[in-house]
């Protein structure tokens, strides 16, 4: 089993389940809400662009899952990419449906540069699963990071998903909610931190921001394209000891 494997299974389920309500929206005549078209009620995708969309994400999505699940973490990746991936379609489509923006607020408030984290319904929603995975030995794509509150001094350990680097001593995680994150925020103040990952804790220290370019460069060739879409990744350095 290896990083690579588990993301593959993991966005190939992820896929499939998005294929799901765009087909049934499609196949109905009925639009779906896109989650970055503003305003809401704007932009929704029509009955061509619905089938289409959902016949890509099928394709891609079995295409990923060709050789089949073979380990413990490629079924946990692949649970995990499908669940997150339905959670995530209920959260949008319900709160449009009841007037709000779903994950268009979100984009808005970025676009502005406010926010500083995810919307909390879609968080509560998640945190469970990701607190019960992270940092688990046969887990390798969640880690947990222990740090202190910038001002409180407030113990937190934060699920985080670990992004793969050409350079082993270095840690990177990115920032989909943007720089401002508040985790990020205290690690950077405090300039070190402790990671739970694959079943062992890490110390590591030297934080910094980088922008998508940047984190780019230091990603592994497979997640490139991911980070590159992140406004910002933060890159950590491990103490000689963690090394792998």
């Amino acid at each position: 089993m290896s990083i690579r494997s588990v993301v593959r299974s993991a966005v190939g389920a992820a896929l499939l389940v998005n294929a799901v309500p765009h087909g049934v929206s499609g196949v109905q005549g009925r639009p779906f809400p896109s989650p970055f078209a503003d305003p809401p009620g704007v932009g929704l995708s029509s009955l061509r662009v619905n089938v289409a969309w959902s016949a890509a994400n099928a394709i891609v999505g079995t295409l990923l899952l060709r050789r089949g699940i073979r380990s413990r973490g490629e079924t946990v990746g692949a649970a995990v990419g499908g669940v997150a991936m339905a959670i995530t379609i209920s959260y949008h489509f319900g709160d449009v449906l009841a007037g709000g923006s779903g994950l268009r607020g979100f984009s808005m408030r970025r676009a502005a540069g406010g926010g500083s984290g995810p919307p909390r319904a879609l968080v509560k929603a998640t945190e469970p699963l990701a607190n019960a995975l992270a940092g688990r030995r046969w887990f390798p794509l969640w880690a947990v990071l222990h740090h202190r509150g910038r001002k409180s001094g407030t113990a937190y350990a934060t699920p985080v998903a670990m992004v793969p680097t050409v350079d082993p001593a270095l840690v990177m995680i990115g920032l989909p909610w943007g720089r401002n994150t508040n985790w990020a925020r205290n690690v950077v103040a405090a300039g070190s931190a402790e990671l739970t990952w694959s079943g062992a804790t890490h110390s590591v220290s030297s934080p910094h921001i980088v922008e998508p370019a940047e984190a780019a460069d230091l990603a592994k060739p497979l997640f490139r394209s991911i980070v590159k879409r992140m406004p910002a990744a933060i890159v950590l350095r491990r103490s000689p000891g963690s090394v792998a």
